[in-house]
């Protein structure tokens, strides 16, 4: 098989991935169920044990920058805990991987399965466990994406309540609707308002963990305490704020974009130049040789 096909192949299988991929974004969210709540709940409160925390000398910077990706992610779990996890793996899967590689020679240690396999799949899990920051920050970044967005709707509804005698609260509900990736915060936020605004409203912005949710939240507590028209006009600069953002996360899609195709563009082009021009350059070649 030559480098083109299987470059062909290779960037054939990633747009199948990506077809795939969206194809599942694309399918209705499913309500959360009363269990999945108390696994979220167990995996928040676990604690890793302290003699284990010291065994694989885990840094306390360490575990807080990977918090932060986490709550930024939507993640909800212990950061020492989801950190330890990944280090004992990172342990299991070389053993995984040397047992593989003993294999070639005495099968009976990986059960009699192909070593090759076992390799492979080893080698797979360690660069998923090296480079997992690298994920969690593309994830994050993909979130926030669609927070600004949905905030960037929920904004615009509530300054087409501007001149309504509603409260906030039933301003905010009526805005539920538009609402799908952070349906259920802001179904919280909803639920708590008259138990205390402000601490509803701070939940609803450690629950989302973003930069634009903290600013949202700033401006529903500002519009709490006095929905005047000088705070929707607030409520508009905020709205361009994530405007921009949005549109700078549209441009560099459409630059990734423009990159694939122009790689996508160019294979036919090398194809023609393999099947039409390298006969003509071969028997050049043989030609010069000929003559020295």
């Amino acid at each position: 098989m030559s480098r083109i096909q299987i470059i062909f192949h290779v960037l054939l299988f990633a747009l199948l991935m990506m077809a795939v991929y969206h194809g599942f974004m694309l399918l209705p969210v499913r309500a959360k169920r009363w269990r999945s709540f108390e696994v979220l709940r167990d995996l928040k409160e676990a604690q890793l044990p302290p003699w284990l925390f010291k065994l694989l000398r885990l840094r306390l910077k360490l575990v807080e920058e990977k918090r932060q990706l986490l709550l930024g992610c939507g993640f909800r779990v212990n950061a020492a805990l989801y950190e330890g996890t990944k280090r004992l793996l990172i342990c299991a899967a070389l053993l995984v991987g040397g047992a593989g590689y003993i294999a070639l020679k005495h099968p009976m240690f990986t059960l009699n399965m192909e070593p090759a396999y076992v390799m492979a799949a080893a080698l797979c899990m360690l660069i998923f466990l090296f480079f997992d920051k690298k994920v969690l920050v593309q994830l994050k970044a993909k979130r926030a994406h669609r927070i600004v967005r949905e905030i960037y709707v929920i904004s615009h509804h509530l300054l087409y309540y501007n001149d309504s005698r509603m409260s906030l609260h039933a301003k905010l509900s009526l805005c539920a609707a538009q609402t799908r990736s952070i349906r259920m915060q802001f179904g919280l936020l909803l639920n708590e308002w008259y138990q205390g605004a402000e601490a509803a409203i701070a939940q609803f912005k450690i629950r989302l963990g973003t930069d634009e949710a903290h600013s949202f939240g700033e401006t529903l507590n500002a519009l709490r305490l006095n929905e005047h028209a000088d705070y929707y006009e607030l409520l508009k600069q905020r709205i361009q704020d994530y405007k921009e953002k949005m549109d700078l996360v549209r441009d560099s899609r459409k630059e990734t974009v423009s990159y694939v195709l122009f790689v996508l563009a160019g294979l036919p082009i090398l194809n023609t130049f393999r099947v039409f021009m390298y006969p003509w350059v071969a028997e050049g070649q043989r030609l010069f040789h000929g003559i020295n």
